[in-house]
């Protein structure tokens, strides 16, 4: 476990989260887990009790085999990542070095069992409180609750939505997914229209045709919709879905390839080439690119 960002909650509520984070991790993976830290939160802010179930991966930058016996809640620790300006042959850039003691290896090494992803418990109508992590992005987090950045944007009073911070916390609408239905099929969305949607770019986003649209919400002109309309969306129902095969997405402010490739388990060289694409870097809002 690599626990960083606290978002000003306090120690005891950072140790409570971080034992049902290791506990929840361990039952799924059936896996010995592990706490990485550097110096200063192993002292200060994990305690004793995490300590004592769980063994210490320091990180730290300098004479480190003066730490064994160090101040922490831990009194020793079993792996210590001692620089990150190491390098290897082979391997362009730098990369970081550890030394490790034989209790950080896995006794259990069989596979990670497969697990479905749990679907977020939101209210419909409602709103979720999210909060933001290293790494992420608004187009992300849009596309993981069925909204748009557009959306989380005006919620959340953000002037540029290329610009957030790890632990700034979003409210979030709840366009959000839901078990499959007697039919089949296996799970369904709420979408909320938003001022210049069409149905042909909804049903791009969601894999799925426009008339499979119109068909479940009785549309009866598929070129009006209005904003604040609730649509029903249901996914892989069948011959009227569309499979990920010849799919094409509309790129939106804050995109990169890499996300949207990771976004539809392809890879950023595989829409290069399907888009003679000469400069990965150089997308635009509104660019329509094949999957």
């Amino acid at each position: 476990m690599d626990y960083e960002v606290f978002g000003g909650v306090g120690r005891e509520t950072i140790n409570q989260i971080a034992e049902a984070f290791l506990e929840t991790l361990e039952s799924i993976t059936n896996k010995e887990a592990i706490v990485y830290s550097n110096l200063s939160t192993a002292r200060d802010i994990f305690d004793r009790e995490l300590a004592s179930k769980y063994e210490l991966w320091l990180a730290y930058y300098g004479d480190y085999t003066r730490l064994y016996n160090t101040e922490t809640s831990w009194n020793n620790w079993i792996g210590v990542q001692y620089s990150d300006r190491g390098t290897v042959p082979g391997i362009n850039g730098y990369v970081d070095m550890d030394i490790y003691k034989e209790q950080i290896f896995l006794s259990n090494t069989e596979e990670i069992p497969e697990v479905d992803n749990p679907t977020p418990d939101i209210p419909e109508g409602g709103t979720v409180s999210y909060t933001v992590q290293r790494g992420d992005t608004l187009s992300e987090i849009a596309s993981r609750y069925n909204t748009t950045y557009q959306e989380i944007a005006r919620l959340n009073n953000i002037s540029n939505p290329n610009l957030i911070y790890p632990g700034q916390i979003l409210t979030i609408p709840s366009n959000y997914a839901v078990p499959g239905d007697e039919e089949g099929c296996t799970g369904s969305i709420y979408y909320t229209v938003k001022q210049g949607d069409t149905l042909s770019e909804i049903a791009v986003k969601y894999g799925v045709t426009v008339s499979h649209i119109v068909e479940q919400n009785n549309i009866r002109n598929p070129n009006l919709i209005y904003p604040g309309e609730r649509l029903r969306i249901k996914r892989n129902c069948g011959s009227d879905s569309v499979t990920q095969t010849g799919t094409t997405y509309i790129i939106r402010s804050g995109d990169t390839l890499w996300n949207i490739a990771r976004r539809y388990g392809t890879t950023v060289n595989n829409i290069v080439r399907k888009n003679n694409i000469q400069n990965p870097d150089l997308i635009y809002p509104g660019e329509v690119i094949n999957l």
